[in-house]
């Protein structure tokens, strides 16, 4: 009996481990996007895309509060992507200018 107890414990918490993942991933993209120079706003979207933008020079990752913290992993990891993909394009925009002016 006291076996099945154990047994019983660990399969629930193997439940909670999963969610306590996605919610320790969140944590460290979002600490991630802050290290970056992002400012976090966590809010209820509505029908809004989660998404970042520049307010007033600060770079600003919109986290839609409605959704699941797996939902919410998925929109900071597609903005962060979308974000090094613009940053790319324009380190790449950059130097092609300058060898231009060269």
């Amino acid at each position: 009996m006291i076996a099945k107890g154990k047994f019983a414990a660990v399969g629930s918490q193997n439940g909670d481990l999963a969610a306590d993942n996605v919610v320790s991933r969140l944590r460290q993209r979002l600490h991630d996007a802050r290290a970056t120079g992002f400012k976090v706003r966590m809010e209820v979207l509505d029908d809004e895309q989660a998404s970042w933008c520049v307010i007033s020079g600060v770079l600003t990752l919109f986290v839609d509060l409605s959704q699941t913290a797996s939902e919410q992993l998925q929109q900071v990891e597609e903005t962060l992507s979308a974000f090094e993909g613009c940053r790319g394009r324009e380190r790449n925009h950059a130097e092609d200018l300058g060898k231009r002016a060269a």
